[in-house]
């Protein structure tokens, strides 16, 4: 057992420099905002296609969609691999072409110039504080990795991931992310598809799956009396809604997602790579949780069963694929926390302090966001490590994402009549109908995060008649803004 730690060490460290050079390299393509935030707008189709497929495919979907199916099979995971890839297929049918057109830097550049400055902050703060959320909970995932299969300390895990992620993102900004997703993304995929053959052994091989798991572990619908995750009727209902229309639709507008599309170097590479990446995600995306499901079969009891998949890789796979399978998740969790720890300096400096500071140089622009990243960093860091209630705070953000910006993103690409007016009084609405929704949830069942999850198909309905209804009022005192490219081109 030492030994094969020792060889996962090994690669692990071997790994972890390849990136810092390929950081390091990328670097002296940084050139200016455009360079560093959506990589010179330069991406072909495998880049684009490896970075989006790299950066959904991250340590939930593999670590946390395994716990999920172990205990509740495959409706554990319609959140997510099954609605955030119904999310990229949507993104790639109906807005990655149009975003990629209109050239800009950020999804907060797009409210900017259809709504207006109060949308384009909202949208800003929203999204700075969703991704350093999630950069701080991707910091733990680090840690749990690195403490189940490399026996190191929760501090020490925390601590060497955020610096292998920080350096290498600091450097080579975007480029860096995307040339290290590509790869990122192999290892990963390598790593889960070794692992099969050595679960099934150790689940009694086919025929024991097949006739001891019960075919509703497979079902994506309902169980009976709508339950869900172990709830039952119109609260069971109302929560297998959301988990497919809160990521299907409220994923559409993240920036991780949009700066994917604008780095593509063309409209059809943005549309055919995030298209491309939904389906694998649909796809391989499942490895993990079905690993989970067949793990029902192999270990009985586990107090956590976000552990199942390093557990089970620690006591099945030889030495060396033990090793691919480690640099595989850590190399899962790096591709998304690159992306999450880029966007927030992104936002900041193109959208936020322009308004105190309008008069930058490119040049300062990317020193700035080069400074920020480190911030960001220490501020996850300090949230992963001692501020569990900020980091509860800040997943809220994600549902703000939902609420905030879905309705006016999906009108203002597709409806003329979208206004300043409708865009506001929408965000309102859907703000002040989620807190009493969330109240009633709670007082449900005392589920809090089930509570803040359930409301969508309550609210956005609603949310987005307001908006209609706003926007049709208020044409001539506040008339729609056309949708113009970055240079004030009509789209």
């Amino acid at each position: 057992m030492e030994d094969k730690i020792t060889l996962a060490l090994v690669v692990v460290i071997i790994y972890s420099i390849i990136v810092l050079i390929i950081g390091w390299w990328a670097k002296d393509r940084i050139k200016s905002m455009t360079d560093y935030i959506v990589a010179g707008r330069r991406l072909g189709f495998w880049l684009t296609y490896g970075t989006i497929t790299a950066t959904w495919f991250c340590a939930g979907t593999v670590l946390g969609g395994a716990a999920m199916t172990y205990s509740f099979g495959v409706r554990g995971v319609i959140m997510d691999p099954i609605g955030a890839s119904v999310c990229l297929v949507l993104f790639s049918l109906f807005f990655a072409s149009i975003l990629r057109k209109l050239k800009y830097l950020t999804i907060a550049d797009f409210f900017r110039v259809k709504y207006g400055r109060t949308m384009e902050i909202v949208s800003s703060v929203i999204q700075v504080l969703a991704y350093i959320g999630w950069l701080g909970g991707l910091l733990v995932a680090y840690s749990a990795v690195f403490q189940v299969l490399l026996g190191l300390t929760f501090e020490q895990g925390v601590l060497l991931g955020t610096v292998i992620t920080v350096a290498y993102t600091f450097l080579g900004g975007m480029w860096s992310v995307t040339l290290t997703d590509f790869v990122q993304m192999i290892l990963l995929l390598a790593g889960l598809i070794v692992m099969i053959p050595y679960v099934i052994s150790a689940a009694g091989g086919w025929e024991a799956i097949t006739t001891q798991i019960p075919a509703d572990a497979y079902s994506i619908l309902p169980g009976e009396n709508f339950e869900y995750l172990g709830y039952f009727g119109m609260i069971g209902l109302a929560y297998y809604i959301a988990s497919w229309m809160n990521q299907a639709i409220g994923s559409l507008s993240c920036q991780d997602l949009v700066q994917r599309s604008l780095a593509a170097k063309d409209e059809k590479t943005a549309k055919y790579a995030s298209f491309t990446a939904g389906i694998t995600y649909a796809t391989l995306g499942m490895i993990g949780p079905l690993i989970g499901i067949w793990a029902r079969l192999i270990i009985t009891e586990i107090e956590d069963p976000n552990l199942i998949i390093p557990t089970l890789a620690l006591n099945l796979l030889p030495a060396p694929l033990f090793a691919l399978l480690t640099v595989g998740l850590i190399a899962l969790i790096m591709s998304s926390a690159d992306s999450s720890l880029i966007i927030p300096p992104s936002v900041i400096v193109n959208n936020l302090i322009p308004m105190i500071r309008p008069s930058m140089d490119d040049k300062t622009k990317v020193l700035l966001t080069r400074i920020l990243v480190i911030v960001t960093a220490f501020v996850s860091l300090a949230i992963a490590l001692w501020a569990a209630t900020i980091y509860f705070l800040t997943q809220i953000a994600w549902y703000l994402i939902l609420f905030a910006q879905a309705i006016p993103f999906i009108f203002g690409i597709y409806w003329r009549r979208a206004n300043r007016t409708g865009a506001i009084a929408s965000v309102v609405t859907n703000i002040a109908l989620w807190i009493p929704f969330i109240y009633y949830f709670y007082q449900q069942t005392e589920d809090i995060w089930l509570a803040i999850y359930a409301p969508g198909p309550f609210v956005i309905p609603i949310g987005a008649a307001v908006f209609v209804i706003a926007s049709l009022l208020t044409q001539k005192k506040d008339p729609p803004k056309p949708l113009l490219d970055i240079e004030g081109k009509p789209v």
